[in-house]
């Protein structure tokens, strides 16, 4: 198998203000760059990092991840994942790892488990679970490329993992709260209190 992560950095984070949470402080360091050397632990063949801005492209480079420019943010994620899955695919890639970049809580122990449970249980389409959320990162094979494609709007991936739960394998993080999203200052300084 060879994998593609697809880290998706491009979101607008309106509800986060005026600051860029991308380039929020966790521990001394922009979220990006925790998410990024987190999902090193994928070990993937290729690693894509889909941004909208120059300092998020660079902060990419610099971590080891290869920047997809995303344009036109605002028409929504599936934007950003249908410029992901395309050059995970020009680039031979038979699954792909997608990722939201907003998760400062999750372990390079869950990724690992993640992607253990997906290539020894020969699983088609996978994903990580905490005791509230599901869904994000996930992996799917090749099969499903076509249908990431044609999400349209701000619909992510879990469209997908819903319309195959019978085919979903669901892993469990290592820790609890892994999967919360740092949606604005104050949840991100919660998630922070907890690293």
């Amino acid at each position: 198998m060879r994998l593609g992560v697809v880290l998706l950095a491009a979101g607008l984070s309106r509800r986060f203000g005026a600051e860029d949470k991308l380039l929020a402080d966790v521990q001394g360091k922009p979220m990006l760059v925790r998410a990024i050397r987190t999902l090193h632990a994928a070990q993937a063949d290729v690693f894509l990092a889909i941004v909208s801005t120059e300092r998020t492209a660079e902060i990419a480079r610099e971590e080891g991840a290869f920047p997809v420019r995303n344009d036109a943010p605002q028409e929504g994620l599936s934007r950003s994942i249908a410029l992901g899955v395309r050059a995970a695919r020009r680039r031979g890639c038979d699954a792909v790892l997608l990722a939201a970049a907003d998760q400062p809580r999750l372990t390079q122990d869950s990724v690992r488990a993640l992607l253990r449970a997906f290539r020894e249980e020969k699983a088609s389409i996978a994903c990580l679970a905490d005791e509230t959320h599901s869904g994000n990162p996930a992996i799917f094979a090749g099969a499903f490329f076509d249908e990431l494609l044609a999400l349209q709007g701000d619909r992510g991936a879990k469209a997908v993992l819903r319309a195959h739960a019978d085919a979903l394998c669901v892993v469990r993080c290592t820790l609890p709260g892994e999967l919360s999203d740092a949606d604005d200052p104050q949840a991100l300084r919660a998630l922070i209190r907890k690293l």
